[in-house]
């Protein structure tokens, strides 16, 4: 993680003090409840320029937030190994549906804004013997309340050269920002249904890796310092919209390269014309394959 593909400059000061709760039970049904203060300060690279009722903007030093997040988890017939500090999951196609909604109150510990934000995800493995496996993950969310752009919905973007689940390998930092959404990750595992054709290659025992993610989202009005601004904080220089369709990713790769590398390369298929944006480039990940 620490080798980059590009330098990162668009990052905050925050301080964070959270006290969580979480039960399950034998049946794949899981709760929980975490309380949170948070106070995010901007810096020279990411101002909050906060816009006023005549259209001039001042700039604001800090937010302070105190929401309550409360989770729900239904993962049916899931089974794992339990060990001190880890959980080893045994039945990799058990469906996993998480849903969490998250809400402060203005005046609440210190809370600037009332923030409501809910989001529901699904993971599923498809087995497709013999030919391999597909993992398929798919999220959505929507921030309810007009609050200012570092409570909206920001993409996870990847700057390292590692493979990493639920984060895009060639976005960059707050490229977009919505206040709505809903994303899709899919990786489809041949396991040798074609490299184990050739006789040569099928000696290196490598498997066939192929991915598919994207993000599709809009702001709305009242989110959009543009269309109302009073109170917002007016976005970064580098941030766009998604009036032309889903960001999307592609990639190919092999993993089991002696057992330990998995090596992917990725294909940016939308919004290429961003500047300064990487349009593909190679990744990898240690994976242990046996």
């Amino acid at each position: 993680m620490m080798l980059k593909r590009r330098k990162n400059t668009l990052i905050t000061y925050m301080q964070t003090a959270e006290l969580s709760y979480y039960q399950e039970n034998y049946h794949g049904f899981g709760y929980g409840i975490t309380a949170q203060h948070l106070t995010e300060w901007a810096t020279p690279d990411v101002p909050f320029e906060k816009i006023m009722a005549d259209g001039t903007t001042r700039p604001a030093d800090h937010y302070r937030s105190a929401p309550l997040e409360f989770k729900l988890r239904w993962a049916p017939n899931e089974k794992f190994y339990q060990s001190r500090n880890y959980r080893y999951p045994i039945t990799l196609d058990a469906p996993v549906i998480t849903l969490s909604h998250i809400t402060s109150r203005k005046g609440f510990l210190g809370s600037d804004y009332n923030y409501n934000r809910t989001e529901i995800g699904i993971r599923k493995r498809f087995w497709m013997s013999p030919f391999g496996y597909l993992d398929i993950y798919l999220q959505g969310g929507q921030v309810w309340n007009k609050v200012p752009y570092p409570l909206l919905i920001i993409p996870n973007a990847n700057l390292s050269y590692s493979i990493e689940p639920e984060s895009f390998a060639l976005m960059d930092p707050m490229e977009f920002i919505q206040d709505r959404y809903v994303s899709w990750e899919t990786t489809y595992f041949m396991n040798g249904a074609l490299l184990n054709r050739l006789p040569l290659i099928k000696k290196l025992q490598l498997r066939e890796v192929f991915a598919f993610r994207g993000w599709y989202g809009d702001l709305s009005k009242k989110n959009n310092p543009l269309e109302n601004g009073e109170g917002l904080y007016a976005f970064p220089a580098n941030s766009y919209s998604l009036n032309d369709g889903p960001y999307m990713e592609f990639s190919v790769g092999l993993y089991n390269i002696l057992k330990l590398v998995r090596l992917d390369y990725v294909w940016r298929l939308s919004y290429k014309d961003h500047p300064d944006v990487q349009n593909s480039g190679l990744r990898f990940k240690m994976q242990f394959s046996f």
